[in-house]
């Protein structure tokens, strides 16, 4: 299926309460009990999608689709004219976690290094109480599947597209266990404190990217580079009009 196709089918969703988020993403997947998927996505990434096709794909089975960063905001805003929240993992993160421990439902952890992995499941078991995250494993070895409990929670962060498309790769595991996955992207670097975020009032003017950047130029100059470049995607977007093709779930109705 060719991009444009795809498009009216990807689940984008709109919502301007992080725990009403949560608590639809639980119902829905309480409701179909064949495993649910939730991908965030940030503008880069919806530019890769349309050249990837495993990672289009993937996006597909998604149960939920979440904007993530300014840049998708954005692209929105001058598309279609909506304001779109910026529902990012590292935020949202912790509050499924939450709700997962309050309903006594385990969560795992798949992705970066095993010291990285390590200290972000110590964390949160701190943070939310002893083994909450009951299992954890690096993101660069196979997963062991006989350790993932059925019915549970498996957050995957590797980066995109490497996490969805492992998703795509997984998705008869994911729905023969049952299995709420959520790829979570860089969460696990703030998550075991190797990252530190940028403080709130540079959060609250938008411009934590620039921060990242600053802090760590090696990881980031490359991508933000890549980003400047697609500048001018909305406006090509708009005379072929996708904005016309664009579906959002409205969850704040």
């Amino acid at each position: 299926m060719d991009f444009k196709n795809a498009l009216p089918l990807l689940k984008f969703t709109h919502d301007t309460s992080q725990q009403r988020v949560v608590d639809n993403i639980f119902s829905n997947w309480e409701a179909t009990k064949n495993g649910s998927i939730v991908h965030f996505m940030y503008y880069a990434s919806y530019i890769m999608i349309q050249k990837n096709e495993q990672f289009l794909k993937s996006m597909l089975l998604a149960d939920y689709i979440l904007i993530d960063g300014i840049g998708f905001q954005t692209y929105f805003k001058f598309l279609m004219g909506i304001s779109v929240p910026n529902m990012n993992g590292t935020d949202l993160s912790p509050i499924l976690i939450q709700s997962a421990k309050k309903k006594s439902i385990s969560v795992a952890f798949y992705g970066t290094t095993k010291e990285q992995i390590k200290r972000a499941s110590e964390n949160q078991n701190k943070l939310f109480g002893e083994n909450t995250i009951y299992y954890s494993q690096d993101g660069y070895s196979p997963l062991i599947w006989e350790n993932i409990q059925p019915n549970s929670i498996l957050m995957v962060g590797m980066g995109s597209p490497l996490q969805e498309n492992w998703v795509f790769d997984n998705k008869q595991q994911i729905q023969e266990r049952n299995i709420l996955v959520v790829t979570v992207g860089g969460f696990f670097d703030f998550a075991s404190g190797f990252y530190v975020r940028a403080p709130k009032w540079v959060r609250k003017i938008r411009l934590e990217w620039a921060w990242r950047t600053m802090l760590h130029p090696a990881r980031h100059y490359k991508k933000r580079l890549r980003d400047t470049t697609i500048i001018f995607k909305p406006f090509i977007d708009k005379l072929k009009g996708y904005h016309k093709l664009v579906r959002f779930i409205h969850l704040d109705n």
